[in-house]
């Protein structure tokens, strides 16, 4: 069983049909459910396997908790987790909990969600948590007393922290899920065509545009996040950071324990966790 999310476009659509074609059950937490559904309908008759949508909203932390309810009713094991649902914005704007959107989306509801399905994911080892991230992490440092980006906002302050955020997460999980079967790595899928440009300043999307031919691919995107959802060779492999299926060196401050430790205790009080 898989959990994808942003699995109704780019390289979260192209993850779920890649884990769908090797016979994978695929859940997708939608925003849009009718989206949702419709896209779930195209993957599985294009693999004869299960694909199916689930109600989800990741800038809602209320809605977050009624999908992990509503599918913890009907599954008891979750083997693969993918959180490759994010947005960018050239502007400031809060998602309905009150937090920057860029950080609610793509960090704090894959946190949140992450957290809500752990115990699946214990009961489905040995499984796998794949994050994606990206080489914007490089550009920021986490102010832990500015993560809704109240002083100071820019798209690629906020793109970047969101990313970084994400990284640290994963690196901090791994560590806390040593010896329990659940491996947590993140990853850089390279510069892919996709949905995302659309949020770009109009001279970011004239530099896209320029560079689109020499982009990835969704479909070429999504290698890494399911070469790390199910290749035998990363199954003990856990804290992680990869791109082109390969391990990648981070930013160095991308590594510092001691921040990771503080931005989860800081996640928790976000999103309400005990």
């Amino acid at each position: 069983m898989c959990v994808v999310t942003g699995g109704t476009s780019g390289i979260g659509r192209a993850t779920a049909a890649g884990l769908s074609n090797l016979g994978a059950r695929v859940i997708l937490p939608c925003r849009t459910l009718a989206r949702g559904e419709g896209v779930a309908r195209e993957l599985s008759e294009a693999s004869g396997n299960e694909v199916r949508a689930m109600a989800c909203d990741l800038s809602s932390l209320g809605s977050i908790r009624a999908f992990a309810e509503a599918f913890e009713r009907d599954h008891d094991r979750v083997h693969v987790l993918v959180n490759s649902a994010g947005i960018v914005s050239t502007s400031r704007t809060e998602t309905p909990d009150g937090f920057e959107a860029t950080f609610g989306v793509t960090y704090l509801g894959a946190f949140l969600l992450t957290s809500l399905l752990l115990p699946l994911l214990k009961a489905g080892a040995p499984s796998r948590i794949v994050n994606v991230a990206g080489e914007f992490h490089r550009k920021v440092r986490l102010d832990l007393d500015d993560l809704q980006l109240e002083r100071r906002y820019s798209i690629v302050r906020a793109g970047g922290q969101a990313m970084l955020a994400k990284i640290m997460f994963t690196f901090e999980l791994a560590r806390r899920l040593e010896g329990t079967g659940v491996t947590a790595n993140c990853l850089h899928p390279g510069a892919v065509r996709s949905g995302l440009l659309r949020g770009l300043p109009w001279y970011l999307r004239a530099a896209a545009s320029l560079g689109r031919p020499f982009m990835k691919s969704p479909e070429v995107g999504a290698r890494t996040p399911i070469y790390l959802a199910t290749s035998p060779d990363v199954a003990s492999v856990s804290g992680e950071y990869f791109a082109n299926e390969r391990p990648r060196a981070t930013a160095e401050h991308a590594r510092d324990a001691e921040l990771g430790l503080r931005l989860w205790e800081e996640s928790v009080r976000l999103a309400g966790l005990p």
